[in-house]
């Protein structure tokens, strides 16, 4: 799982620094990996994309980023698809030729992250209407999006992380339900192009709900099965917050196994785990390996993990 920022890949408009990207695509072919690309770009956007939509009089949103107040241009906004979409095309030119990339990351409701992020607090709804917000500006956002991804890489699955937009009840709420952005969204694309999407969840954890677990965020999940994938909420090993397991201590490698066995419930077809746990955690990153594969059913107990030092001639990145 490769990711750049948008602003480290395009520092200026059209210009475009492929070294880093090119290097690790080299190193995961080297060791016969395969690659999911992923490019940072709302909250890691160029200066010159903020500057563009400004200068077109485009429409920005305000919101409370985990106490930072963070002004976005909205999901919507043209000027800003239209440089999103530019950039997507040049790295589809550049890459959709690279046996090792099997799949690309797509997004287009994500304030503060490649993965699904629509603030939705009172105040935030208050904010997305008088910014102009309605659901079919945000899939009409999305469908863009998708559509220049899947064309800029016709030799390779698109993934989309969902999510919701929270839902009070009657009244409240920025669309008629929870999940009717994200659901909307991967019906039109799975029948504009059929076979090709993937639909993973972001925020796999041990107290994620049961498989099926009907009337929660990961029912879309459930539906949109066999093509589907996860992403770890966070790393196991040395968190002691134990984020994973809602705050409650345990083993490192017991948490990642229980994470793993609830995707497999699921039907995930891959997931993605933290550096820092596949350097650490090799005995349970096997058993991942071997349990998605089919190889080896599911377990209780993890796997004997004794050896938690780095494997040889992988070094932890900073």
């Amino acid at each position: 799982s490769l990711r750049q920022d948008w602003s480290e890949l395009e520092p200026t408009e059209g210009s475009f620094d492929w070294s880093f990207l090119d290097s690790e695509v080299a190193r995961a072919t080297a060791a016969g990996k395969k690659v999911l690309l992923r490019i940072n770009t709302q909250f890691a956007k160029p200066a010159w994309v903020t500057s563009a939509v400004a200068k077109a009089g485009g429409a920005f949103f305000t919101f409370d980023n985990d106490g930072v107040p963070t002004t976005i241009p909205v999901f919507w906004d043209p000027t800003f698809l239209g440089k999103k979409k530019a950039m997507i095309a040049a790295l589809g030119k550049h890459f959709t030729s690279n046996a090792a990339i099997k799949i690309v990351c797509a997004s287009f409701a994500n304030a503060n992250s490649e993965d699904w992020s629509v603030p939705h607090t009172e105040a935030d709804i208050t904010n997305w209407f008088e910014a102009g917000y309605t659901s079919e500006k945000l899939l009409d956002a999305g469908k863009q999006i998708i559509d220049a991804t899947m064309a800029a890489f016709p030799n390779q699955s698109v993934t989309l992380a969902v999510s919701g937009n929270g839902h009070a009840g009657a009244s409240g709420n920025l669309d008629p339900d929870a999940s009717y952005v994200a659901r909307n969204a991967v019906l039109a694309a799975r029948a504009t192009w059929p076979g090709r999407l993937i639909v993973q969840k972001n925020s796999l954890s041990t107290y994620n709900p049961a498989a099926p677990e009907p009337d929660t965020l990961f029912q879309l999940l459930w539906d949109s099965r066999p093509d589907i994938g996860g992403q770890m909420l966070d790393a196991c090993y040395g968190d002691t917050t134990y984020r994973n397991n809602g705050g409650v201590p345990d083993y490192p490698a017991t948490i990642l196994h229980k994470c793993v066995n609830l995707g497999v419930s699921y039907g995930m077809n891959y997931i993605e785990i933290y550096q820092t746990d596949v350097l650490n955690l090799p005995a349970e990153i096997t058993y991942t390996h071997n349990v998605l594969l089919g190889l080896v059913p599911p377990s209780e107990t993890p796997p004997p993990s004794d050896n938690l030092k780095p494997p040889t001639g992988l070094q932890l990145e900073p």
